[in-house]
């Protein structure tokens, strides 16, 4: 096998596993929890912190670090790490006080019976996401050095050891005990695989700082789950259980999308920062269709047995089931569209900065207008808050394929 192909063996076995691990703590969540107002307030306000998460990791985070690191290990032995360390731990704090001066306004939106239980959740999901955007930097830069499998064990440690803690910690700490299980993920993949980069500090040194984050490329690099959190939002704001059905409906869905899409999306990206391939850019679109068809096609005529096997247990009941698997169902075309463009945009973060601002500033902005005049748009009507997640998530993820279609054209034209 080619060393690509094995870099996707390990990141898509390993994906597997974590999606297994996934199940797990959704199962552990839907027996405990069920679609409870309580859980469904926490899902409410987790989302913001998810969302900073997205816009700070995982694919957002390689669109404007993996090429820059990618270059310099491949063109130095040694690379020092001193200039990251010391900025990563500045916009942690940021994205701590960022998120509690959003987080908190909606606790009191709530009006819940648990109001200090939710304001100390707001605070362990600000250290949550300081934490996941550190460990997400060097994780990037685990990538760079092409140590895909080591990526792979290091993530799936992660997950595995949060799994490990749910059951008992939200047993006898309720939805607290969510948050810390995430916690203590969290804090095991950076002790045990990232720490010991605190030693790389010889070598040529990296300049590390905000020129090297462009806010409008973290928010396109990771549009697939930008507009999924979006949708979720908004289907958890009259304060009902809507969100609590939503959120297990993704969970089934984003199988494809994390276990093979994105993995994909990562090869390629690297593959064409190092060397233009337009074939490549081909396949992965054809390979995120078939997936995106066989993925309608299962959701049609299993989506009901598939939720029922998975969730229904516990506090989560038969009529759970039926209105989870509704709800999968009229979002299933979405993931099609979300699987094809997110396939399709890849190339455009290969381009030089220059390029990339220009552009990717104008498609932000884009992206934030069209969405405030979704929203707008609700107030003169009154529909159900599903309703208007659907409406949402179909209005955001075809312009996320118009979006993705102009960004391929801008990489052919100037790849000429």
């Amino acid at each position: 096998l080619s060393n690509s192909a094995l870099d996707f063996v390990y990141m898509f076995s390993s994906n597997l596993v974590k999606k297994v691990f996934g199940f797990a703590r959704e199962i552990i969540l839907a027996s405990i929890f069920g679609s409870s107002i309580l859980y469904a307030n926490f899902l409410f306000l987790k989302t913001v912190s998810d969302l900073f998460s997205e816009l700070t990791q995982g694919s957002a985070m390689q669109a404007s670090l993996l090429a820059k690191f990618s270059k310099l290990y491949s063109a130095n032995s040694e690379v020092s790490l001193v200039q990251v360390f010391k900025f990563s731990q500045r916009i942690m704090l940021c994205l701590f006080i960022l998120s509690q001066l959003i987080q908190i306004p909606l606790v009191l939106y709530l009006s819940t019976d648990y109001f200090w239980t939710f304001i100390f959740l707001s605070i362990l999901l600000g250290v949550i996401l300081s934490v996941n955007f550190y460990n997400a930097i060097f994780l990037v830069v685990m990538q760079a050095k092409g140590q895909f499998k080591k990526h792979s064990i290091s993530t799936t440690l992660d997950i595995f050891f949060s799994t490990l803690v749910l059951y008992p910690f939200s047993v006898f700490l309720g939805i607290v005990g969510i948050a810390l299980s995430r916690l203590s993920g969290l804090l095991s993949l950076f002790f045990i695989y990232l720490f010991p980069m605190f030693n790389e500090r010889k070598g040529n040194s990296v300049k590390f700082g905000l020129t090297d984050f462009n806010i409008s490329l973290l928010f396109l690099g990771n549009l697939a789950n930008v507009i999924i959190l979006i949708s979720r939002f908004v289907a958890g704001f009259d304060d009902s259980n809507n969100i609590t059905f939503f959120n297990y409906s993704v969970v089934l869905l984003n199988v494809i999308l994390t276990s093979v899409i994105l993995n994909l999306n990562t090869i390629v990206l690297r593959k064409l920062s190092i060397k233009k391939e337009i074939r490549l850019i081909f396949f992965s679109g054809f390979v995120a269709f078939l997936f995106g068809l066989a993925l309608v096609f299962i959701v049609e005529f299993f989506g009901v047995y598939i939720v029922q096997f998975i969730f229904e247990r516990g506090a989560f009941t038969a009529n759970d089931t039926l209105a989870t698997f509704s709800y999968m169902k009229d979002l299933s075309y979405s993931f099609l569209l979300i699987f094809i463009a997110s396939s399709l945009s890849q190339p455009f973060f290969t381009l030089p900065n220059e390029y990339l601002k220009k552009y990717s500033n104008y498609l932000a902005l884009f992206f934030v207008i069209f969405t405030s005049l979704v929203i707008l748009y609700f107030q003169f009507f009154n529909y159900s808050v599903k309703i208007k997640s659907l409406i949402m998530i179909y209005s955001l993820s075809t312009l996320y394929l118009i979006i993705s279609i102009y960004s391929c054209i801008k990489y052919f034209q100037y790849d000429r």
